[in-house]
């Protein structure tokens, strides 16, 4: 049996322990409620002209009323079509200085970009109205390529991007000039809220957006980011120096993937206080060939159910260039898609946030992986259950509290493989259910490791949690995972969801790039300077998957 392992433990008899209690906060809010993504630059992309933006500043429904749309605009471009990037990964070669110029040259060229978005929202002002909101732009910033050598001079120094002072220095070069650009135009219908990260993960930028974050926010302006699923980083958001954060789902491109991951967004962003983002392209369309319509709908039915449109700022991407498609069509289904957006953006203008209600309950019956009810106290060690207790899925729940001692302690819940011994060279498959760090006394981990994921290869898939001290109450953690997913909890709090839908497109040269179908054991290690207890667990259980 399990316990059976805990014998250089204590059972419990009288200590003062700090409880940490998680805390669920909420979906982002900001003075944008519904930004759209508006890709533009690229020899590649729209040219977006006062034409092309009528449909996102005003929308005319089916009976041929038209009314506001879209309150905020973000622009952003990845390559300039030319074989240069603007992030990491997207072309071999780094954009230059000079390509970051033509960029902006791009966004303010005349009649186009932001020229044009102020005019079409000027004409609609002659024939609608003042309309209920500002119109708020959001610029993307390029993300200086890491150990590119060729991007240019500033300030008579050419820059070299292994060092992290030139990056810092670029980006704000690029942020005053954007800056200036702005302020001299005088757009009378748009106001520059802020700056976005166009990297959708941190993996090459871990350290640059803190600092570019302070700077932004001295000009009385906002740092964004929209993550993609499951990215790296994603829920310290606000740590790298972000002040709005969108989560992704990524599940209207891949029609394997269930809508449970639209839950499981709304659940997560929820947790870790972001915003959510609406995904679609012109596949929506009721005509294209094998139309991904549904797909889309799917996003507004559970969205409606979890309370997002009434409780969340949201992000839109919709391909470049959907909604102009959209508004052309004559198919009565594609109108009917499209008023039905369009309405519940609508009501959103005078944006009212509701109270939260909880997403998930606990009504299952669990047995629990012993019959042992003492509490038990572990001190320094480490103990598996590997020859006792193997699962290959399902849930396990373990009621804890945490005592730190010092900024030395470390715990960790981990489950690993059950017929391996660990530290097998080559060997690091792992759910964390959770690792704590007294150095960062108010936040647990969680997440997976494989031979793809993690910290040596710079992709991690993890997710932190703040915690607070409590006096009264311990939290559960929970672990659910299947052949296909896995799904963790502190509390009531989804905090970590990860899928194998997308995993083997990206990383098909690992063979092992999902290993979670394999018997797996529970493992916990505790590290600390002291004899004193770091850990109690009050209960430990385990329900099998059916």
């Amino acid at each position: 049996m399990f316990f059976k392992f805990l014998s250089i433990f204590s059972i419990l008899c009288t200590s003062t322990f700090l409880y940490a209690q998680p805390v669920v906060k909420g979906y982002r809010q900001t003075d944008i409620n519904d930004l759209v993504l508006i890709y533009q630059g690229g020899t590649h992309r729209l040219d977006w002209t006062q034409e092309d933006f009528e449909p996102y500043v005003v929308h005319e429904d089916a009976q041929g009323k038209r009314n506001w749309f879209f309150d905020g605009f973000l622009f952003l471009e990845f390559k300039d079509g030319k074989g240069r990037c603007f992030a990491s990964r997207y072309e071999k070669l780094g954009a230059r200085k000079t390509e970051w110029i033509w960029l902006m040259d791009r966004i303010f060229e005349k009649e186009k970009g932001l020229s044009a978005l102020n005019a079409a929202i000027q004409q609609q002002i002659e024939v609608l109205g003042a309309p209920p909101h500002k119109h708020r732009v959001v610029l993307g910033l390029p993300e200086p390529i890491p150990d590119q050598k060729d991007w240019g001079q500033n300030k008579g120094s050419s820059l070299d991007f292994s060092n992290e002072k030139d990056k810092f220095s670029a980006c704000r070069w690029y942020i005053d000039e954007i800056s200036a650009r702005f302020k001299n135009a005088d757009f009378k219908n748009l106001e520059l809220a802020g700056f976005y990260w166009i990297s959708e993960d941190i993996v090459t930028s871990k350290a640059l957006t803190i600092p570019i974050g302070e700077y932004i926010r001295q000009q009385n302006r906002r740092f964004y980011w929209i993550p993609y699923w499951s990215a790296t980083g994603f829920s310290d958001w606000k740590t790298l120096g972000f002040d709005v954060a969108y989560l992704q789902p990524n599940h209207f491109f891949n029609p394997k993937i269930p809508d449970q991951r639209l839950d499981d967004a709304c659940q997560l962003a929820h947790t870790s206080h972001m915003g959510l983002e609406v995904e679609f392209d012109a596949e929506a369309l009721a005509d294209q060939k094998n139309s991904s319509r549904e797909r889309l709908v799917a996003y507004l039915d559970h969205f409606e159910k979890n309370g997002v449109f009434d409780q969340s700022a949201i992000a839109y991407y919709e391909g470049g260039g959907a909604i102009i498609r959209f508004a052309k069509s004559q198919n009565p289904d594609d109108k009917a898609l499209m008023d039905r957006l369009a309405n519940l953006v609508q009501q959103r203008q005078n944006f009212r946030p509701l109270n939260t209600p909880a997403l998930w309950n606990d009504t299952d019956q669990y047995a629990a992986i012993n019959p042992v009810t003492n509490h038990w106290l572990i001190s320094a060690g480490t103990i598996n259950t590997r020859g006792n207790f193997h699962a290959n899925s399902g849930e396990i729940k373990a009621k804890i509290r945490l005592s730190a001692q010092s900024q030395s302690d470390e715990i960790t819940l981990r489950l690993t493989p059950a017929a391996l011994e660990r530290d097998t060279p080559g060997v690091n498959d792992e759910i964390t259910l959770m690792h704590y760090s007294g150095g960062r006394p108010h936040f647990i981990e969680g997440g997976i490791k494989t031979a793809a994921y993690n910290e040596t290869t710079g992709v991690e898939k993890k997710a932190s949690l703040q915690l607070f001290p409590s006096a009264e109450k311990e939290f559960t953690l929970t672990c659910q995972w299947d052949s296909c997913s896995i799904r963790l909890w502190a509390d009531n709090a989804l905090f970590f969801a990860l899928d194998n839908y997308n995993l083997n497109r990206a990383y098909k040269n690992f063979p092992r790039y999902w290993p979670f179908d394999a018997p797996f054991c529970l493992e916990i290690v505790a590290e600390s300077e002291h004899k004193d207890p770091v850990l109690e667990i009050i209960t430990l259980s385990y329900k099998k998957r059916p």
